[in-house]
């Protein structure tokens, strides 16, 4: 494992052509984030306030779903984070900063 990546230790998991519990919550993950963004865009385009209400409410319960497996996932040691360095964070920031610059309405 990478000096600076933070993770937890991974729980074992059998090698099988099979899916693994791994791959079933990868999955899970996977489909909680493209649901998410769905509704998402689903919410803004909302016509009426009730059907709004109804999207707005099943996305809240998909997105607290995608973080509890999110969660789990880490956990377990299935999701690990590297940290990032200082210039690469400035050079986001500066990236980030050109662009906006370059929008009609900045």
């Amino acid at each position: 494992m990478n000096q600076n990546t933070i993770q937890n230790q991974k729980i074992p998991l059998p090698t099988t052509t099979s899916m693994t519990d791994q791959d079933f919550i990868t999955d899970m993950l996977s489909t909680e984030k493209y649901i998410t963004v769905s509704y998402s865009i689903a919410e803004h385009e909302a016509s009426h306030e009730a059907y709004y209400q109804t999207i707005h409410q099943a996305n809240n319960e998909a997105s607290q779903m995608q973080r509890t497996l999110y969660e789990t996932m880490f956990r377990k040691g299935l999701y690990s984070l590297s940290p990032t360095q200082d210039t690469q964070i400035q050079q986001s920031y500066q990236q980030h900063s050109t662009d906006k610059n370059q929008l009609p309405y900045s």
